[in-house]
């Protein structure tokens, strides 16, 4: 089965914000469930149910009634090893419902905030859609725009360039 009709359910059931409150409540499990000691405790046969939704509610320091149900929902249904699947369905179902993206601008260097809003802005019209970046640096030489939501990917690197330069020149000769 897939985790999607617990989104589906989520969507129908809930505004965008209360969406988005519930996403801000469970993303930190994304990071959590690399935990080996996380893993131990969710996947265990020998904890009960109610445990493992208490762990949770108390780590996370959720107060919300319906992301708690939730939890209590996908323990029944022995899924809460998918909540990081989804955690990422449901950021991927929010950028979808508002219309609104978050990439990353990958350099070497710190780029300045006006080249960061060209590349918004050309990015947002290019696929209708408002796309915020946010930069990371990076070791490679040369630049990488990532879309996670929208499988957008470009990049642009300096031995790229050089060795198709080379091909060209040989080509030429």
């Amino acid at each position: 089965m897939s985790i999607n009709k617990y989104i589906k359910a989520l969507v129908q059931t809930s505004t965008k914000e209360h969406l988005t409150t519930i996403y801000n409540s469970l993303k930190v499990v994304v990071n959590l469930s690399k935990n080996e000691k996380y893993k131990l405790i969710i996947t265990s046969p020998m904890i009960d149910d109610n445990k493992k939704v208490q762990f949770l509610v108390d780590s996370l320091g959720i107060k919300d009634a319906k992301t708690i149900n939730l939890l209590k929902l996908l323990a029944i249904k022995n899924r809460l090893s998918d909540l990081p699947k989804l955690v990422s369905s449901l950021k991927d179902t929010i950028a979808n419902l508002t219309n609104d993206y978050i990439g990353f601008v990958y350099t070497k260097d710190k780029l300045i905030e006006s080249k960061i809003a060209e590349i918004e802005t050309k990015l947002s019209n290019r696929f209708n859609k408002n796309i915020k970046l946010e930069q990371k640096l990076s070791d490679k030489d040369g630049i990488q725009v990532y879309v996670d939501s929208l499988n957008v990917e470009i990049a642009i690197y300096e031995n790229d360039i050089k060795t198709n330069l080379i091909k060209n020149i040989i080509r030429a000769i």
